[in-house]
């Protein structure tokens, strides 16, 4: 926070990030100088939320025939926002309606592999992976199209 006045006894941190340990220390400021920090307090965890940020550089990769490899950039336990993290891997074939998703339930996961045999080679998918944690499903990542293997 902002400076505040000697008489405070307390002060409110803001905008900090969900599910995260912070700790805290005061420190003291008169017309003489600076005091020394205070001790650290004690950890405290925010509370958990829905996460807020979805997976970036969604993106196709190599595989084998009949597959559709589907790879990004995990997000950081920083913006995870409580337990049980793991994404959703949403795909469809190009230009059809209705999304098959599957879960993938590792936090640090970072490609998820689909396997067809009736999917021909280099057919284009609609895909987008999202989040979710205990609290909820979070946002998609903006949709890509990617081919299957070829």
């Amino acid at each position: 926070p902002d400076v505040i006045s000697g008489d405070m006894e307390s002060a409110m941190a803001v905008e900090l990030n969900p599910w995260v340990e912070y700790e805290f220390r005061v420190v003291a400021t008169n017309k003489i100088g600076t005091g020394d920090p205070s001790a650290p307090s004690r950890l405290i965890r925010t509370n958990e939320a829905v996460p807020k940020i979805p997976p970036a550089n969604v993106s196709g990769r190599s595989g084998r025939r009949h597959e559709l490899v589907i790879a990004w950039e995990p997000v950081s336990e920083e913006f995870q926002n409580g337990e049980g993290f793991g994404y959703i891997v949403a795909f469809r074939p190009n230009g059809t309606r209705g999304w098959k998703e599957k879960m993938v339930t590792s936090s640090d996961a970072s490609k998820f592999i689909y396997r067809d045999e009736s999917v021909p080679p280099l057919t284009p998918f609609e895909v987008k992976v999202g989040v979710y944690n205990n609290k909820g499903d979070g946002p998609f990542s903006s949709i890509v199209v990617i081919c299957s293997a070829e």
